[in-house]
């Protein structure tokens, strides 16, 4: 056992997981996040890191289905029983009907009944995907059809976390490690990672842990943009493909109801070349002055959210994998490649910088820290002020600094504070080093694309200076 694995198991003892004993639960091939997994394996693995895989594989048996056993289940409900099932449950409105539909993915049931209390006690399930155990029961009335309805839900909840342990807990590890614990704990070995690897993938992080930041990242295929929103934290919500709408995003006038954008840290548009805007001109420019401002109108509603925007896409590489063509939103649809759109984004991570995901960087033998755990983490980090202060305090900018340029780099760096030093105790040139000078590079790869399109825009972003 390496001595980082030692202080992980001393340190967050109730919180470490082994993380090789999530592939044997063998659901690594199901679409389930990573915080559902852990979950799992921490509820049967003991004090000595050993699963115990026959309780494992009857909890799934009983609570976790895939589609092949849902006869299973389904005999299991005719026969009166009430069964909990963990899914990512999703409740739709029948307009005609005047009626709630339960849907269960892994049931393929998606007509089944939900009281009304249930969805105004976790109004989330209406923008659907939400996790959690639903208890089931099936109902037969004489000269009606049968029904599956829910009758009790509950969310999976997270671990309990003390932010100002893990803050202070910091000081026992060293940089190397913190960012290698960090890695872990995102699934991947960091022995396959160089140091600015290591960072291009914590700052994937950035939009969790501090609010409204907004990122673009475009890179070949397979190098694990999306995996790590979709499975690391509850509080992001991914769209991949298909059309999204303003009621979607923002506000519902229909159903007086707030959009995703009210409920979530961080939205991500994956693969945003197959996204279908509908009604474009209306939503692009709610997300202009959302992005620019974290305010929102829809016709008589006016709204406020701390969430933060995500772009991911795939983008043509050439033999040395590098991006085929220097304008590299030129294949996105219009609106990526738009001044007023593109510069209100904080910054532009170079995806093909990092490695492809190959079976060794998933593999290792290590501890790391509970998904549920962590996500809880970067979401309570959200509400800290002091590292923005910290920066603020360190870093001056000239009088003819751009705006946009200031405050982008001012949040990026403070993001970057709170997940390498949430304790603040650095001096400055690890400040510039590992904060700082990442954030100008992010902040940089947006301010050359926006030179590419308007050379009014300068392509860098200027100067600053370190204050004691």
């Amino acid at each position: 056992m390496s001595d980082l694995d030692k202080k992980i198991i001393d340190i967050f003892k109730d919180v470490a997981i082994r993380k090789s004993l999530t592939k044997k639960v063998g659901l690594t091939d199901r679409a389930l996040p990573s915080f559902i997994i852990d979950w799992l394996v921490s509820r049967y693995m003991d004090q000595n890191g050993n699963l115990n895989i026959g309780k494992v594989n009857t909890f799934i048996e009983k609570h976790l289905p895939d589609r092949t056993k849902k006869q299973l289940i389904y005999d299991r409900l005719f026969r009166g029983e009430k069964v909990k099932i963990i899914d990512a449950y999703k409740v739709e409105i029948d307009l005609k009907r005047g009626e709630y539909k339960l849907l269960i993915p892994c049931l393929d049931i998606n007509n089944a009944e939900i009281s009304s209390l249930i969805t105004e006690e976790n109004p989330k399930l209406l923008l659907g995907n939400v996790w959690g155990v639903g208890t089931l029961q099936y109902t037969l009335e004489e000269g009606k059809e049968g029904k599956v309805s829910m009758i009790e839900f509950k969310p999976m909840e997270s671990v309990k976390t003390d932010l100002d342990y893990f803050i202070q807990a910091r000081q026992n590890f060293t940089l190397q490690e913190w960012m290698d614990l960090i890695i872990k704990t995102m699934g991947y070995n960091p022995n396959f990672y160089t140091e600015q690897q290591k960072i291009w993938m914590i700052a994937r992080l950035t939009p969790l842990v501090h609010p409204r930041i907004n990122l673009i990242e475009l890179a070949p295929k397979g190098t694990g943009k999306s995996s790590v929103f979709s499975k690391l934290s509850r509080y992001c919500w991914l769209i991949s493909g298909g059309i999204v709408t303003r009621a979607q995003l923002f506000y519902n006038m229909a159903e007086k109801r707030a959009g995703i954008i009210a409920f979530f840290d961080t939205i991500v548009l994956d693969e945003v070349q197959t996204i279908r805007f509908q009604k474009p001109e209306e939503i692009i420019g709610a997300l202009k002055g959302y992005l620019a401002s974290g305010e929102f109108k829809v016709m008589g509603y006016q709204g406020t959210a701390e969430a933060g925007f995500v772009l991911l896409a795939n983008i043509p590489m050439n033999a040395d994998n590098r991006p085929k063509s220097k304008f590299l939103f030129e294949t996105l649809p219009y609106f990526c490649r738009e001044t007023a759109f593109l510069d209100r984004f904080h910054g532009f991570l170079p995806g093909w910088d990092l490695p492809k995901i190959k079976k060794g960087t998933l593999e290792y033998e290590g501890y790391a820290l509970r998904a549920d755990y962590f996500s809880e983490i970067l979401h309570q980090l959200r509400s800290k002020n002091s590292h923005l202060e910290f920066v603020k305090r360190h870093i001056s900018f000239p009088s003819e600094a751009y705006i946009r340029d200031v405050k982008a780099v001012e949040s990026l760096t403070a993001a970057l504070l709170k997940l390498l030093f949430p304790d603040l105790n650095l001096d400055l040139d690890l400040l510039n080093q590992y904060c700082l000078r990442p954030a100008f590079l992010l902040r940089k790869g947006i301010k050359g694309q926006l030179n590419l399109v308007d050379p009014e825009y300068p392509s860098e972003v200027g100067e600053y200076k370190l204050l004691e």
